[in-house]
């Protein structure tokens, strides 16, 4: 477990502590992610690809309403205010105030949660009839399923709170264990149901047992999800008991941080919700690519931004705003050169990628993701600066447009195009949502922290954008290649081999071309996450 305590020690040590906790985090990532992407995997496997309104893209589509629904009315808000609203109370070592705040928000959150799952299992048959291109006697299994998976939004909601108390606490390990934890729980759905109705059967082999096994496995493991988080929070020793009343004034700051979380998540659920209506018959294939594209995301640059964010919100809290700014600069440089790494692997790599989930028809979604990813990033970590500062307003506004520009573009994406246009469409779409995203935060941070707090971006910026595309292009002219001199259809063996050399290549032509466009902010990013990988 990882713990750190206060910004001391100078700007060196705590630019140390925050690559020694990213490098924790960065480790647990990758397994959880492995995991989440091998669930992905079996999933097409044992259930099928879709893309054709089948029950892969049914499963996807009842699966995803609790989902979009829970980020909707409270998701985001808990998200962006769970962290700043303890950072005070856990700096003064004030465990009953935490202990108030903490069951005051799950109190909030079951008696917001609770009647809403009940709503939707009462109404799973006229929300699965919106979905397009479904006939009459799939929409009710997809309703069967929905009733099953609605207990999932009062789990969220407990879980996201649970969250927010560990990593306040400097606590990291534990809430990236546990998606590795629910993946393998729902991957053991998969192949029990494979067991049960035969591997990719569709709904000619769909059996009673067989749908009950998917429906009832996927949320076991939300239910591993939330409850496998009391592990780590009993050595804490907080004391819940329910209670609506906070001790101070949290209410009050719960309502001005959680808005803007709400908006932002909102919106991006918003354009979520257009694509399980609109892109229904696409939506498994979707899923997958979106599966690649949070990859390299959550692995290169989710676990700095959740390292740093602590940081930044004690900093505020003590007023220091030299600590703020060479956290949030320094932070900002590596994740956007770490981002143009996965932009180039994206796009260089989407077809074996994809063939080895068995899901070959999704390459074109996760070309289309690619470009979005350096926004993406700077989304994980601005909006954190953003919120642990109080600038609501300013992050909830960059994201709801950027979100709105996304959603426009899926809405036309739909209506004029089908089949692999279409899936690289709604990749693009979303790609020029992040974009808007990241560039509105940019500005947004620089207006309320000063440029100072974003010193370097610009080089940083422009030297990971160009060696992205330079990358990108080395490894699909290495993989085409391949695949044009020894296998027109290369098998899971031969993907394999042009995932290694193409991924080879544009790991050694990013490094090499971002060393000459950026070598201040390259060469100490990869010492240091070397250094603190081997320890």
């Amino acid at each position: 477990m990882v713990e750190a305590r206060g910004v001391g020690g100078g700007a060196g040590g705590a630019a140390a502590r925050i690559a020694g906790a990213a490098a924790l985090i960065t480790v647990l990532t990758i397994v959880a992610r492995i995991a989440g992407f091998g669930r992905t995997v079996v999933f097409y496997y044992t259930v099928g690809e879709g893309g054709h309104g089948n029950l892969p893209d049914l499963y996807f589509a009842a699966n995803t309403v609790p989902n979009i629904i829970f980020e909707l009315v409270a998701g985001g808000a808990l998200a962006s205010l769970v962290v700043p609203l303890l950072a005070g109370a856990v700096a003064d070592g004030d465990r009953q105030r935490v202990s108030r705040i903490t069951s005051s928000l799950i109190t909030w959150m079951l008696a917001l949660t609770v009647p809403l799952a009940v709503a939707i299992a009462l109404a799973a048959g006229p929300i699965t009839g919106l979905l397009d291109g479904v006939t009459p006697e799939h929409q009710q299994i997809a309703a069967r399923m929905l009733r099953v998976f609605a207990p999932q939004l009062p789990l969220y909601g407990v879980g996201i709170v649970l969250t927010g108390v560990l990593q306040a606490h400097h606590r990291f390990a534990w809430p990236v264990i546990a998606p590795l934890l629910s993946s393998l729980t729902v991957m053991t759905a998969y192949l029990t149901y494979a067991g049960i109705d035969g591997a990719r059967t569709d709904f000619a082999g769909l059996t009673g047992a067989g749908e009950l096994t998917l429906s009832a496995g996927t949320t076991l493991g939300v239910v591993v999800l939330t409850l496998c988080l009391l592990i780590p929070l009993r050595p804490l020793r907080l004391r819940l008991r329910p209670g609506f009343r906070f001790p101070g004034d949290e209410g009050r700051q719960a309502v001005r941080l959680g808005w803007a979380g709400a908006v932002t998540v909102g919106a991006q659920q918003v354009v979520a919700a257009l694509v399980v209506t609109l892109g229904a018959q696409q939506l498994a294939r979707y899923t997958g690519a979106q599966t690649v594209f949070l990859l390299p995301w959550a692995v290169l640059a989710v676990p700095l931004a959740t390292a740093v964010y602590p940081r930044l919100a004690d900093a505020v809290v003590r007023r220091d705003e030299r600590a703020y700014a060479g956290a949030l600069s320094g932070t900002a440089r590596s994740i956007v050169l770490l981002a143009g790494l996965g932009m180039a692997a994206l796009g260089g790599l989407a077809v074996p990628a994809t063939y080895l989930m068995n899901a070959g028809g999704a390459a074109p979604a996760v070309v289309g993701f690619a470009p979005g990813l350096l926004g993406y990033a700077l989304f994980a970590l601005l909006s954190r600066a953003l919120y642990a500062r109080g600038g609501t307003v300013a992050a909830a506004v960059a994201a709801g447009v950027g979100w709105l520009c996304a959603g426009i573009a899926v809405v036309i994406v739909t209506a004029v195009s089908d089949g692999g246009t279409q899936l690289a469409g709604l990749g693009l779409a979303n790609a020029l949502g992040m974009t808007v995203t990241g560039v509105l935060l940019v500005l947004a941070v620089r207006r309320h922290a000063g440029p100072e707090s974003l010193a370097g971006l610009g080089r940083a910026s422009l030297a990971a954008t160009v060696a992205a595309g330079v990358a990108g292009l080395a490894g699909w002219a290495v993989v085409t290649g391949l695949r044009s001199a020894f296998w027109p259809e290369p098998g899971i063996l031969g993907s394999l081999v042009e995932g290694v050399l193409g991924g080879i290549v544009v790991a050694a032509v990013f490094a090499a071309v971002a060393f000459v466009l950026d070598r201040r902010d390259l060469f100490p990013l990869v010492t240091t996450l070397t250094r603190r990988l081997r320890r």
